[in-house]
């Protein structure tokens, strides 16, 4: 891989990992609401029951507390995520080729496996690989044109 294509593939997973990372603040608020309904935060970590009800309405605070920032960051990252997502966007939609189209938007806008953009696209994985070689190449001259690498 040329040192472009190197710098357009860390452009591109700017915004797979910006996904990657709203997907698991959304997973652990879920977890934390839950645990929230579920009484859980009634409970130390190590599962013993607290019968202090000072400890446990801190524990609750504390769990609240957890939720609050997290959802501030969630709620950050979504629009960064959002503005990332358009950018990535507009660059992938200036390559020429519709096969390396499709292999960045499967994986750097859907976030997919190599194994599920092979299926999807009804290629061999090492075709899979190729493509996103040139891809790479390409965009790494979309994004100099752009100003962005």
């Amino acid at each position: 891989m040329t040192n472009r294509a190197y710098r357009a593939k860390l452009w591109l997973n700017r915004n797979y990992n910006l996904n990657k990372q709203v997907e698991a603040d959304q997973r652990m608020l879920e977890i934390l609401q839950d645990r929230l309904g579920n009484g859980v935060a009634k409970y130390e970590s190590d599962g013993s029951e607290c019968h202090d009800s000072d400890a446990a309405r801190q524990r609750h605070e504390d769990t609240l507390l957890e939720m609050s920032q997290l959802r501030e960051r969630y709620e950050r990252e979504k629009r960064q995520l959002v503005e990332e997502t358009a950018k990535t966007r507009k660059a992938i939609s200036e390559l020429q080729d519709p096969a390396q189209r499709a292999v960045a938007v499967d994986r750097y806008i859907n976030g997919l496996k190599w194994e599920n953009i092979a299926e999807l696209e009804h290629v061999a994985i090492a075709q899979v690989y190729r493509i996103h070689r040139t891809m790479l190449e390409q965009m790494a001259t979309v994004l100099e044109n752009f100003g962005g690498v």
